[in-house]
């Protein structure tokens, strides 16, 4: 830690920053003298947080690999993928980035739109990551990227308000049923969620129910009609026995004022949404994944999908494959970088990064702890296939949905209107 700090107070002391927009993007380039050295880029989305927390590490990565010059590229989530688009399409991407995990799909179906990691195992430590880690970056047995952190849906319950209507935190579906009707008298819902929760709320639901699977092994979509009806009609109880705070309501706002008992919303980054509610001691727990009896150990396959927060990718166009594995490394690996990042982008999958958070006590969040609760019952979830997080297929249901809800549809006609949606036709 002594070695850490001392080392990051001479970078930023010996720091010239120069830094410009582009079109949304800031470029920032770091000290004096960088003609002599392999120039690399390193590209990412963020708040102004990681920003910061990133162009940090970069600093203390060139003060111990003197010889290497990063260019930071950066910028917000709104317009990103359009230009990553651009650089994909024009060969001009940066050395390293920050890739969403549908993006392997995407600009890597035969597995060579990215640089083959594998060919880099020398600089970069896999051993810190397991097969299972790594296969959410493989296709066709090469290593297009490597996870820093997996993401699934949790539920996490405001405990305060359960103990006052002396009710445990929910383990069944119908555990939430319940609950609403002890509530509504104080129009208080159970839960709340947006309309992407929504779609995934309710496969689960169908998963688990019928054994059905939304997609095939190939990732290819395959709900049925009647898989949408059996959706279709559980949202509508939901909906009419005020379990569910209508979508169009449901924000953070509502949940942090207490008029949802409970938010489904992702892992990663829960410590961050919740600290201010933390620092008002509301009790905040990751609510078990429900189920139909209210045993998980029972249940062979949750209906629940698993999928990287964020992964590191090198261009496979990179003229210094060698620095730019070495700054892959530093990032997801080194002692250094985990006390600057923390679990801002998820709990590490790195061996040595959740290490050294244990030893800094680092990992003592709600992150953490629903974190632990995916590792643990890992085998009964799924991998995510991006078809899922299309819009045209949960925006598809939730817009088709509204027809069901307000009795403008039947069930039949909605769950065809919606299927014809899905599948454009």
């Amino acid at each position: 830690m002594k070695k850490y700090i001392s080392i990051l107070l001479a970078c930023l002391t010996a720091l010239n920053i120069t830094a410009c927009g582009n079109g949304g993007e800031n470029i920032v380039v770091y000290g004096d003298n960088i003609e002599n050295k392999k120039q690399i880029s390193l590209s990412w989305w963020g708040n102004d947080a990681r920003a910061a927390y990133t162009m940090d590490g970069v600093s203390v990565f060139e003060q111990l690999n003197p010889d290497i010059h990063v260019k930071c590229k950066y910028g917000v989530w709104t317009g990103y993928t359009k230009r990553q688009n651009i650089y994909m399409l024009s060969h001009d991407e940066p050395d390293v980035m920050q890739i969403n995990f549908d993006w392997i799909s995407l600009y890597s179906p035969d597995g060579k739109g990215f640089y083959d990691l594998y060919r880099l195992s020398d600089i970069i430590d896999l051993s810190n990551f397991s097969e299972s880690d790594l296969s959410y970056g493989e296709v066709d047995g090469r290593l297009n990227a490597i996870p820093i952190a997996l993401n699934t849906h949790c539920i996490f319950v405001n405990k305060d308000i359960y103990d006052k209507y002396g009710l445990e935190v929910p383990k069944s579906w119908d555990d939430y049923f319940a609950a609403a009707k002890v509530m509504k008298k104080d129009n208080i819902y159970p839960i709340s969620m947006g309309d992407k929760q929504l779609f995934f709320f309710t496969l689960a639901y169908l998963e688990q129910t019928t054994g059905r699977s939304a997609c095939d092994e190939d990732g290819n979509l395959v709900l049925t009609k009647e898989d949408i009806s059996v959706m279709l009609d559980f949202y509508g109880r939901l909906h009419d026995e005020k379990v569910l705070l209508p979508i169009k309501s449901s924000d953070f706002a509502s949940f942090a004022n207490g008029i949802s008992a409970a938010t489904f919303r992702w892992i990663s980054g829960s410590q961050t949404m919740f600290d201010g509610l933390f620092n008002d001691h509301v009790n905040i727990v990751p609510a078990p994944y429900p189920t139909v009896n209210g045993s998980i150990d029972d249940t062979d396959d949750l209906g629940w999908y698993v999928k990287p927060a964020t992964l590191y990718a090198i261009s496979a166009n990179t003229e210094h494959p060698i620095e730019a594995a070495k700054l892959v490394n530093f990032l997801l690996n080194s002692d250094e970088m985990p006390l600057l990042q923390t679990t801002e982008k998820g709990i590490p999958i790195s061996k040595n990064a959740k290490k050294v958070l244990n030893e800094n006590n680092l990992l003592d969040n709600i992150d953490y702890r629903a974190t632990e609760d995916m590792v643990k019952y890992q085998d009964k979830l799924k991998m995510m296939y991006p078809i899922l997080e299309k819009e045209e297929v949960y925006g598809a249901f939730f817009e088709g949905a509204q027809y069901y809800l307000y009795k403008q549809q039947t069930l039949d006609e909605a769950s065809q209107n919606i299927y014809n949606r899905m599948y454009k036709k």
